[in-house]
């Protein structure tokens, strides 16, 4: 991961963030250019100095959060572009849903841009409201829905918060019809200050 960064530039896991952001935009070479569209995830680094306030959203300074970690984990910027949280990926499953009724639901939210509407699979990305744009890379993209063959309904996210917002927006949406998901969550990749080494990291094992 480590490997990505967007531009040719000069990284210290003490001296600042990575950041991890996804962005949409329409396929210009496609038939539909609008269907799927292209996704791409950037990597970007954020200077940081210890006396600023920590990026992660815990309220503390960098250098009593963040810079004082043994490990480097990314952050992601929050739905509405409203501060950062940390990386923590993971999924939320719904089982035995009504996929009929619950795609003209999630195709009538503003918030939600569908990318794939096939009669028994569709998907669907969190734009928010208002949008945000990146000029190079597209709308920035905060956590996808994806249904499939009308029976199981599957939420991924990439930090704790967006998860929270993707379940209250289904809520609004759907109210108590799609049950209680089964959580899952990934271990991602983070870089080992001690060492120097990139590891894979469960952000549950370590109480985020």
């Amino acid at each position: 991961m480590f490997s990505n960064l967007s531009g040719k530039v000069e990284v210290d896991p003490n001296g600042g963030f990575l950041c991890l952001t996804s962005h949409w935009q329409p396929n210009p070479k496609a038939p539909d250019p609008e269907m799927p569209g292209l996704k791409q995830v950037m990597l970007r680094y954020i200077p940081a100095k210890p006396k600023d306030s920590c990026l992660c959203g815990s309220g503390k300074l960098y250098k009593d959060c963040c810079q004082a970690r043994r490990y480097w984990q990314p952050i992601c910027p929050n739905p509405a572009m409203a501060g950062y949280s940390l990386v923590v990926s993971q999924a939320a499953t719904f089982r035995s849903v009504d996929g009929a009724v619950l795609r003209s639901q999630l195709m009538e939210d503003d918030r939600l841009y569908c990318t794939d509407d096939s009669i028994k699979s569709s998907f669907w990305t969190l734009w928010g409201d208002p949008v945000y744009d990146d000029r190079q890379y597209g709308t920035y993209c905060f956590g996808d829905l994806e249904l499939k063959n009308n029976r199981t309904f599957v939420v991924t996210a990439m930090s704790n918060l967006r998860m929270r917002i993707l379940l209250e927006l289904l809520q609004e949406v759907a109210g108590d019809t799609l049950g209680k998901p089964r959580m899952t969550y990934d271990s991602i990749d983070v870089l080992d200050k001690v060492t120097g080494k990139q590891i894979k990291f469960n952000p549950l094992q370590h109480g985020l």
